[in-house]
């Protein structure tokens, strides 16, 4: 059952001339998406909104969005808005993160560490191998591969990890009732089975101009660091690099032949500061929180589901040490609130008592 907040959610999604920033903006205004369409004409207009957009929140039809609520009620089909207890954390902090997620497949695989594997459609079978070696590695540490079902690099990436036993996310860039490109369309369905896609856009949508650099942000937003497994100079793989580097997360490029173009976009990356990977243990060894038996209880399936109050307090405890001090001054909560929440969070698998502080599973 969707709450009304989802549904207005979806319906400020609806909305022609706003965007994710606007949108963004606007919640920041009202608080609520509901608040937003049962603001006055005047309110709207205050917000510096233009006339057309007041018209459209002012006369929206709810029923226009019966067929995107109905998606979300089939089997392993899920809509998840910024409230969820299954909106990623990492992701709810970029700086235009998405108003909603269309997801299926197993939501709980948002919540667990990944690292973003993206790379040059037209990979080198040396960057082929790479992919399969690390993806494997990283399967068999417990944590989820990420990468955006393109040619090449990206569907290598997915299909590594799910060799493995593994987890790994989709992140596409159309609605999730299409398939781009079409030759994926098994690999997506291998990936709903046991993994998750993953899609910002409503589920009939096509790509437009656009789409793909935004896919590219949630990539990176997803994922602790992002990898790069060969690419151009020029090439749209560096976009997700850039993300990541714009929201603080890591940056991983394997070398290649100095006479190769698909290696140029790496060792660019390398000149800039992110970290040469020739193995497994360059990235993990940047993730010493993430040992093997934490990431695994990351992925169990005993965690009960969260209610929404818990789930927002959840955001306030990050994935490496988070001493109490910090999670008190991000909740704005008492110091005897904070650790009753804590231990309760505890008991139930998704923290850990660590030396310093406490860790998100």
């Amino acid at each position: 059952m969707q709450t009304d907040e989802t549904r207005y959610s979806l319906a400020l999604k609806s909305i022609h001339g706003v965007g994710i920033v606007g949108a963004n903006k606007l919640l920041a205004h009202f608080k609520s998406a509901r608040a937003i369409f049962e603001a006055s004409p005047d309110a709207l207009a205050h917000a510096k909104l233009k006339p057309e957009v007041i018209r459209q929140i002012t006369q929206f039809d709810p029923a226009s969005l019966d067929s995107i609520i109905a998606w979300g009620q089939a089997d392993n089909r899920h809509i998840i808005p910024l409230h969820s207890p299954y909106y990623p954390p990492l992701l709810a902090q970029i700086h235009h993160p998405p108003l909603l997620l269309f997801a299926i497949g197993n939501p709980e695989l948002l919540l667990s560490p990944q690292i973003a594997v993206v790379g040059s459609r037209s990979p080198t079978p040396q960057g082929l191998a790479n992919t399969q070696m690390l993806c494997q590695a990283l399967a068999h540490e417990g944590i989820t591969v990420t990468s955006g079902l393109a040619l090449g690099i990206d569907g290598e990436a997915h299909r590594a990890a799910l060799a493995s036993q593994g987890f790994t996310i989709a992140v596409t860039g159309t609605g999730l009732n299409r398939v781009y490109p079409a030759i994926h369309r098994e690999l997506a369905h291998q990936i709903a089975q046991s993994g998750v896609l993953v899609s910002e856009s409503f589920p009939d949508e096509g790509h437009q101009q656009g789409s793909f650099p935004q896919r590219n942000r949630i990539i990176a937003g997803l994922s602790l660091g992002t990898l790069v497994i060969e690419a151009a100079q020029k090439s749209g793989t560096l976009i997700t690099a850039r993300h990541s580097l714009d929201e603080g997360r890591e940056v991983y490029a394997v070398p290649g032949s100095i006479h190769s173009p698909l290696s140029k976009g790496c060792h660019q990356l390398i000149k800039q500061g992110a970290k040469l990977v020739e193995s497994i243990e360059d990235i993990m060894e940047d993730l010493p929180h993430l040992d093997r038996a934490l990431v695994n209880r990351a992925h169990s399936d005993n965690k009960q589901p969260l209610d929404s109050e818990t789930a927002e307090f959840l955001k306030h405890i990050d994935y490496e040490v988070t001493s109490v001090d910090t999670i008190v001054m991000r909740s704005q909560l008492t110091v005897e609130a904070v650790t009753n929440k804590l231990l309760s969070l505890e008991l139930e698998g998704w923290v850990i008592n660590s030396v310093g502080g406490y860790i998100r599973q």
